[in-house]
């Protein structure tokens, strides 16, 4: 009957992720995304941490013998930065405190291991302690995305972490409360057990890295249908869904609502002595400008040829406050990169409260009317026309008096 031992379990192991993490790409597609290629790493150095304790087994030196379980040690922290960092990538934004304790954790980890080189139970307890709570905070790092994301594969890869965490700390206990737990590369039971269970949880892994990337993919094929294939900028359908989310959310918080047009001026004059190709670059150069500063809930997109649209929660003072900051911005970065003269006139429909009736159709006709008077008074300017609700009108009229008898 054939027997399993130790050296044959983490065979299995490293070469289960390493074919793995090659096989990502004919999975996902050649051109992968930077956090899918930072989960393929992941899977990479998890298995070059096992080659190392692997041949740890078999060096009878004793300067290799240090080196390699350090090597192991320092791969398999690096690995978990890694997937972390694939979290970041699919799930924005993680918390702070989570990402300082990771590196806390990443950087106590190897440098334990150094100090109790010359005590094998003391690093390797050590070392399993501070992986296994570095597994708890990437496992953490899975739940409450700062982004629309699928729950599935988010569940799957707490559920691995947390088991791996729990392990660990299991393991580091035992190392130093059992004898028969004296070195990482003994085939006792106990090791044997748990590099069976390395497989299993690469596997899963797997399955919600596959997961994590189709759903990616899938929300950026959304993004994308949604974007202005020149600009990157919504384009017009998606931006008037956006408007009427704003709309409602206006009214239901009680939010003034802004509707701008911003329109490049002289814009043929561009083309004609520049060629298309500049004036490409130019409506390019204001979108830029507009994703760099625009702030919060503020949208932007291309409402039709060189007219871009923006949405925001502002008074006037911050629809003027931001039309000069993208006016400088677009004339500096024109000069810097064109080479050429470029401004904006701009109309803007404010409605200081939304009320029940206020249609965006309203709205983007009031818009266009300020920006036609932008261009009339010599351009280069900002119109804003303020909206007031409709007077309330009277239920009834008062009775008529009768006359006394």
């Amino acid at each position: 009957m054939l027997q399993l031992d130790f050296f044959s379990m983490t065979i299995v192991v490293a070469v289960n992720l390493m074919t793995i993490a090659f096989a990502l790409p004919w999975f996902m597609g050649q051109k992968i995304s930077p956090a899918a290629r930072h989960a393929q790493q992941f899977l990479l150095l998890q298995g070059l941490a096992w080659l190392l304790i692997l041949a740890t087994a078999h060096m009878e030196s004793e300067l290799w013998n240090t080196l390699l379980p350090l090597g192991a040690a320092v791969s398999a922290m690096a690995a978990l930065w890694q997937l972390g960092k694939a979290l970041r990538g699919w799930l924005g934004p993680r918390s702070r405190l989570l990402v300082r304790a990771q590196i806390a954790c990443g950087i106590l980890g190897p440098l334990g291991f150094v100090v109790l080189l010359q005590s094998v139970p003391n690093r390797l307890a050590w070392f399993s302690a501070c992986y296994g709570i570095c597994a708890a905070l990437v496992a953490c790092m899975a739940l409450y995305p700062a982004r629309p994301a699928n729950k599935s594969w988010r569940y799957i890869l707490f559920g691995v972490g947390s088991a791996m965490s729990l392990i660990m700390l299991l393991r580091s206990y035992l190392t130093l409360q059992t004898p028969w737990l004296q070195r990482f590369t003994e085939d006792s039971y106990a090791n044997l057990d748990f590099a069976m269970l390395a497989p299993f949880s690469s596997t899963l892994l797997l399955v919600a890295i596959l997961i994590a990337s189709n759903d990616e993919t899938r929300r950026r094929g959304m993004k994308q249908h949604q974007q202005d294939s020149l600009t990157g900028l919504l384009h017009r359908h998606a931006l008037t869904r956006q408007a009427q989310i704003m709309l409602r959310r206006a009214k239901r918080k009680q939010l003034a609502l802004a509707i701008v047009l911003l329109n490049m001026d002289h814009f043929q004059r561009v083309n004609d002595r520049h060629g298309h190709t500049v004036g490409d670059e130019a409506l390019q150069l204001l979108s830029r400008t507009l994703q760099k500063q625009m702030r919060g809930e503020e949208i932007a997109g291309r409402w039709s040829g060189e007219t871009f649209c923006l949405l925001l929660h502002a008074d006037a003072a911050g629809v003027r406050s931001l039309y000069t900051r993208l006016r400088s911005a677009m004339q500096l970065g024109a000069q810097y990169e064109l080479q050429v003269d470029l401004d904006f006139s701009a109309g803007c429909a404010l409605a200081p409260e939304v009320w029940e009736g206020l249609s965006l159709d309203e709205l983007v006709e009031r818009a266009s009317q300020a920006l036609q008077s932008a261009k009339e008074r010599g351009r280069g300017r900002l119109e804003i026309h303020t909206l007031a609700p409709p007077e309330p009108a009277h239920s009834e009229a008062e009775p008529a008096s009768v006359p006394p008898l």
